[in-house]
C-alpha cells in the first residue's frame, strides 16, 4: 500500500508541474503542446514568398513587420505526406 501511494504521489508532483497554459496543435492525430509563456504572439495567415531551391518542406517566407520569417510545413519535415492546412506556425525565434 505505503509503495502505491509512493506512485500517486509521484504522478500528482509531475502533473502539478505540468499545470498552465498551452498552446496545442495536432499532427498526425497526435497533439502537441508548447507553453503559453514561450509564445511571443499569433497572428492570421499572411502571404507566404516563395524561395527557389529550398526543401519541399519549406513553404517560403514571410514579412512580419520587417523581419523575414521562414514557413515550414511539419507533415513534410517529418514524412507524414502533404495535406490541405489550415494554419501554419511561425518561429520567430527567442529561447
Amino acid at each position: 500500500m505505503a509503495e502505491f501511494l509512493e506512485t500517486m504521489d509521484q504522478a500528482v508532483k509531475v502533473m502539478e508541474e505540468r499545470e498552465g497554459k498551452y498552446l496545442t496543435f495536432t499532427l498526425a492525430e497526435e497533439e502537441y503542446g508548447i507553453g503559453i509563456l514561450k509564445i511571443k504572439e499569433i497572428v492570421g495567415m499572411l502571404p507566404i514568398t516563395s524561395v527557389p531551391q529550398t526543401p519541399a518542406f519549406v513553404k517560403g517566407v514571410l514579412n512580419l513587420r520587417g523581419k523575414v520569417i521562414p514557413v515550414i510545413d511539419l507533415r513534410l519535415r517529418f514524412g507524414m505526406g502533404d495535406r490541405i492546412h489550415r494554419a501554419y506556425l511561425y518561429y520567430c525565434g527567442g529561447d
